[in-house]
């Protein structure tokens, strides 16, 4: 897995898809999921490490239009491109679960 930090809009960087953690009433954390949700990023808005089961393939998680959605086979097999942020008041301790 490469892990790409302050993400620019370089063709040879696309991610594969974008895990954005952070509460879901937190509005600078929706702003990140919309912005993934714009560029066409999959992307996953989760509130702590709770939301993923590893073992299933699944993970629970926010729209920006604030839908809960259970995605199955969520985490392609083989080589991707995963980023990953948070909203500004999400503990660090959170996002490295």
């Amino acid at each position: 897995m490469k892990i790409l930090v302050n993400q620019q809009d370089n063709e040879a960087e696309r991610l594969d898809l974008m895990i954005v953690v952070g509460g879901f009433n937190s509005s600078n954390t929706s702003q990140l999921q919309l912005m993934a949700e714009e560029k066409g990023i999959p992307s996953f808005w989760v509130d702590g490490p709770h939301c993923i089961e590893v073992s299933s393939n699944k993970i629970a998680h926010r729209m920006y239009s604030h839908e809960m959605l259970e995605t199955s086979n969520w985490l392609p097999e083989g080589p991707i491109t995963v980023g990953i942020t948070s909203g500004a008041s999400t503990p660090d301790s959170v996002v490295e679960e």
